[in-house]
């Protein structure tokens, strides 16, 4: 049956409250302001079923893009412009592998300065070549210990992330399907379990490497993140990064539902003290430009210039991290997408 608009002139709403009614003849969709209601609309229970089934798809691929994968929404190429230097041969490496990745940049903040020569960049696994993967992390000098750790574990992963880092090179691996599956099957099963597995080495032959297992906290609310954020501070009165990173939770949790929140990482490596998280925030929207009062008053508590180029930016924040890192200091890192709202 051809659709046929009622009336093809009437304006649209963009509603901050929804609310559901149904009796056994009908459901009915309420749209409007905190203030009240200027829409309604009723269906049938079965087309009502029908939209149900459809915003929860919706919402699945959504949440799949956006939620935890280490490098935005994977819809975009990069060119050479949005690399750094550093990290060219990576750059290669990942356009051989797949014409389409996602990437986002990044800023540390740590006491003495402010770095942004980082980058990571997204691949979906299940369009890359097992072989030419692994080939790729070698050519990239990633020891055989971690390649074959990365190759067992390949399997359950459903995202491929490849970072650097000043003078370091990383690859990622995401389970995010797997979590999502188990919270579907078990909506009360809200242990924590391994979002992201890590591979960091130096990009020169020296140096020490480190294994990484990021742990997430399912369905945290906005208050539960608050807090485990304070326990995860030995010092928190000696930590700058804490204060900051709650400013802008506050920040972030105003651009959503009283009952929704975001994703919660923790992480450790072995052989080192780093303890820190990770908090994916892109569902509030917020551009870096907002983060400029929480991120000059760290950098002021750091001793650094606020660089006012980094602290303008209008790119989409992705997620933030911080804690202590592996060399024990105290830091606080900005990722954000390299396409502007």
């Amino acid at each position: 049956m051809p659709e046929r608009w009622i009336d093809p002139g009437i304006q649209g709403l963009r509603a901050e409250v929804c609310q559901v009614r149904s009796t056994r003849e009908e459901t009915a969709l309420l749209f409007g302001s905190r203030d009240k209601a200027e829409r309604c609309i009723v269906v049938r229970p079965a087309l009502a079923k029908e939209l149900a089934a459809a915003l929860a798809a919706f919402l699945r691929e959504y949440e799949a893009q956006l939620n935890a994968t280490p490098a935005g929404r994977l819809t975009f190429q990069a060119s050479e412009a949005d690399v750094p230097t550093g990290a060219g041969a990576m750059f290669e490496q990942v356009r051989a592998l797949s014409r389409s990745f996602g990437l986002e940049r990044s800023f540390k903040l740590a006491p003495g300065g402010v770095r942004d020569d980082r980058v990571i960049f997204g691949l979906r696994r299940d369009q890359l070549e097992r072989g030419a993967l692994l080939a790729s992390c070698r050519a990239l000098g990633m020891p055989d210990a971690y390649v074959s750790q990365l190759d067992a574990a390949l399997p359950e992963a459903n995202t491929v992330g490849f970072g650097f880092e000043g003078g370091a090179y990383k690859v990622y691996l995401e389970f995010w399907n797997a979590l999502r599956q188990r919270l579907a099957r078990e909506p009360r099963n809200v242990e924590p379990a391994t979002l992201f597995l890590g591979f960091k080495w130096p990009v020169a032959a020296d140096g020490a490497g480190a294994v990484a297992r990021y742990i997430c906290y399912p369905l945290l609310s906005l208050a539960a993140i608050a807090a485990r954020l304070r326990a995860l501070y030995d010092a928190p009165e000696a930590s700058p990064s804490l204060p900051a990173a709650l400013a802008i939770l506050e920040l972030a949790a105003r651009r959503i539902g009283k009952d929704d929140s975001f994703v919660y990482v923790e992480a450790a490596e072995e052989g080192n003290p780093r303890k820190s998280f990770d908090l994916n925030l892109y569902k509030a929207r917020l551009a870096v430009s907002e983060l400029a009062a929480p991120l000059s008053g760290l950098a002021r508590r750091y001793g650094a210039a606020p660089p006012a180029d980094l602290f303008a930016l209008a790119r989409q924040l992705g997620h933030i991290s911080g804690g202590r890192g592996r060399d024990g200091e105290d830091f606080l890192t900005v990722y954000y997408e390299i396409e502007g709202l």
